[in-house]
């Protein structure tokens, strides 16, 4: 089993419209694919970060359909390695849009979430990648 971790930007402004489209479409196929995964979305920054799981060469697949597709820019590959197991385990594409997280929970991240996670920040500390996906995980429903 094998992850990987990317950040890009929106190419516009990704209305909930768009950001449903995208959600339907991947969800989609990512359960054909039995890959597995989040998305996150920061509408006032038009950033997304993505973790995908799956086997290796579908996923680096699917990075490569990510990179072509219109809406993305600036796409970064920021991880990817073995994984003993899917963290995201019945879930073809959870989401959650950062404007709505309560950062109070947060403890010690409030500042990198005002910034926007931007590339350069997430190469100085990708331990908030980390802290920021798991703290999604936790809190958004199992599908």
């Amino acid at each position: 089993m094998h992850e990987l971790f990317y950040c890009s930007m929106a190419t516009r402004e990704m209305l909930d419209a768009d950001i449903l489209d995208m959600l339907k479409v991947a969800r989609e196929k990512n359960a054909r694919l039995e890959v597995t995964g989040l998305l996150v979305y920061q509408k006032r920054t038009r950033e997304f970060m993505q973790i995908l799981e799956g086997e290796k060469q579908v996923i680096f697949d699917l990075l490569e359909t990510i990179k072509a597709d219109e809406r993305h820019l600036s796409l970064q590959l920021v991880y990817e390695g073995e994984i003993p197991e899917r963290s995201f385990k019945g879930w073809s594409m959870g989401f959650a849009d950062l404007e709505s997280v309560d950062k109070s929970k947060l403890e010690g991240i409030s500042d990198f979430l005002e910034k926007g996670y931007t590339h350069e920040l997430i190469r100085d500390e990708p331990s908030y990648t980390t802290l920021l996906m798991e703290t999604f995980k936790k809190s958004l429903p199992v599908a």
